[in-house]
C-alpha cells in the first residue's frame, strides 16, 4: 500500500464513523480539548483551525473555551455529522472539504491550528507530510501556534500487537491484524468487522514517526521552538511516553 493509491480518498466513510465514534467518548473528547486550550496559550476569540477535523468532536468543543473554530477535513461524511452536530449545538458551521496539504484558506488566517490522531502519518512520505506541514505555517499567523498529536513509535513498537479484537457498545465485533514494516516505520492493518449478518472490511497504512523525525520536519517547514509532551496531562516527553505532542511556532 503506497501513498500514490491514496487510500485515504475514500477510507473515511460513515463505516469508520460507525466504528471510531463509540471508542471516542465525550469526556476524553473535552479533557483533550481543555488540554489543547491549555497547550496553545492562545487567548478568548483566538482563530483556531482543526485539520484533519474528522466529525468535529474537538472543534466543536474550542467554542467553549472562547475560540473561532473552524474545521478542514477530506472527508465528506464526516463533515456531515460535523455540521451536524454543530448546528445541534446552535454553533457556527465553520468547516470546508479540503486536502491538508492545499487548505482554501489565505496566508495568515489563524492563530492556531490543530492536527491530531497521527493525521501526519496519513500520507506516508516525508515530502507530502511535508507539504501539509508547510501549509499549516501558510495559514498560521508569524508566531502563529501548531499543535501536532501522533502515536509514538517508540511506546507502539515497545507492545505492538499484531492480532486485536474489540466489541462495540451496539456488539459490533472488530478484530485487526498488523503488519509493521521497520525500515519504512510503515503499521499496515486489516479491520474485519461484523454486526448481526452485516461484515465488512477496511484495510489502510500509517506512517509511525519517532520524536527525531517529527522534529526534523518541523524544523524543514519552519517551525520553532518546539515543546513536546509526553500525554494530555503535560508530562514531559519520554521514550516511553503513550503520545507524542509537539507544539511549535511559526517562525
Amino acid at each position: 500500500m503506497t501513498a500514490s493509491r491514496g487510500w485515504w480518498r475514500d477510507y473515511f466513510d460513515e463505516v469508520f464513523y460507525h466504528l471510531h465514534e463509540p471508542l471516542f467518548p465525550e469526556e476524553a473528547s473535552r479533557t483533550e480539548a481543555g488540554a489543547i486550550r491549555e497547550f496553545l496559550g492562545l487567548p478568548v476569540g483566538a482563530r483556531i483551525l482543526d485539520v484533519p477535523c474528522g466529525w468535529g468532536r474537538h472543534t466543536n468543543l474550542f467554542p467553549e473555551a472562547g475560540f473561532q473554530a473552524f474545521g478542514a477535513d477530506i472527508s465528506y461524511p464526516l463533515l456531515q455529522h460535523a455540521a451536524g452536530t454543530a448546528h445541534r449545538l446552535r454553533l457556527p458551521r465553520r468547516f470546508a472539504a479540503a486536502d491538508l496539504r492545499a487548505l482554501p484558506f489565505r496566508d495568515a488566517a489563524f492563530d492556531g491550528v490543530v492536527n491530531v490522531f497521527t493525521s501526519l502519518g496519513l500520507f506516508i512520505d516525508d515530502a507530502e507530510d511535508l507539504r501539509a506541514l508547510t501549509e499549516a505555517r501558510r495559514v498560521l499567523r508569524p508566531g502563529g501556534i501548531l499543535l501536532l498529536e501522533s502515536m509514538h513509535r517508540d511506546d507502539v513498537i515497545a507492545a505492538y500487537a499484531e492480532r486485536d479484537r474489540w466489541v462495540l457498545p451496539d456488539g459490533t465485533e472488530v478484530r485487526v491484524r498488523r503488519r509493521f514494516d521497520s525500515v519504512a516505520g510503515v503499521s499496515h492493518e486489516w479491520w474485519r468487522w461484523r454486526r448481526g449478518d452485516e461484515v465488512g472490511e477496511k484495510r489502510h497504512a500509517l506512517r509511525l514517526r519517532t520524536a527525531t523525525e517529527i522534529d526534523a520536519l518541523l524544523a524543514r517547514a519552519g517551525f520553532v521552538e518546539p515543546r513536546y509532551y509526553g500525554d494530555w496531562d503535560g508530562e514531559p516527553f519520554a521514550h516511553t511516553s503513550p503520545r507524542l505532542i509537539v507544539v511549535a511556532r511559526s517562525s
